[in-house]
């Protein structure tokens, strides 16, 4: 007898709205009107998501900083701060899931533009509206939640399927 693989789900989120007042770019803090819209996104995705296994944040200040919401809220396992969400793309990304476990089901990724909105455009299996959407960026506070059928070792090209696309109140 065989078993299906769990359905899993990566949710990619692209940092709230930051400043431009640091000394470097990872420095760079929210704003006011950035930690709102960060505390507004994570309630909206404590309503999809009831747990998550996960939560791979870049080492961004803005990263970090919208991470903790979303810590709080998402009754979260383990989080990680990992530098290849900043300095390596959609391929750094997909390298660190590639050795999950399959026993991680839901996995959180708190990045950056474009990273975030290319990946999901990669990772999406349909030529839709939501691929349209996607490719072309989205808003800073912008949760994308993917539904991914296969193993995390291998996750490429066209092998989830974008569900659901959240943005905080403006």
């Amino acid at each position: 007898m065989t078993t299906a693989p769990l359905r899993k789900t990566l949710v990619l989120v692209r940092h709230s709205k930051a400043g431009h007042d640091a000394p470097t770019d990872l420095e760079r803090p929210l704003t006011s009107k950035g930690r709102t819209m960060a505390e507004d996104l994570a309630k909206a995705l404590d309503r999809r998501i009831p747990e998550v296994d996960l939560l791979l944040v870049s080492p961004a200040a803005r990263a970090r900083q919208t991470a903790r919401p979303l810590q709080e809220r998402l009754r979260t396992g383990l989080v990680r701060v990992e530098p290849e969400i900043y300095h390596h793309g959609p391929n750094g990304i997909l390298g660190l899931l590639e050795p999950l476990p399959e026993v991680t089901r839901t996995v959180v990724v708190v990045g950056h533009e474009p990273t975030v909105s290319i990946l999901a455009h990669l990772l999406h299996d349909t030529d839709d509206d939501l691929a349209s959407q996607v490719s072309f960026g989205v808003p800073t506070a912008t949760a994308l939640v993917l539904e991914v059928a296969g193993p995390w070792a291998g996750l490429g090209p066209q092998q989830a399927h974008l569900s659901e696309i959240v943005t905080a109140r403006r």
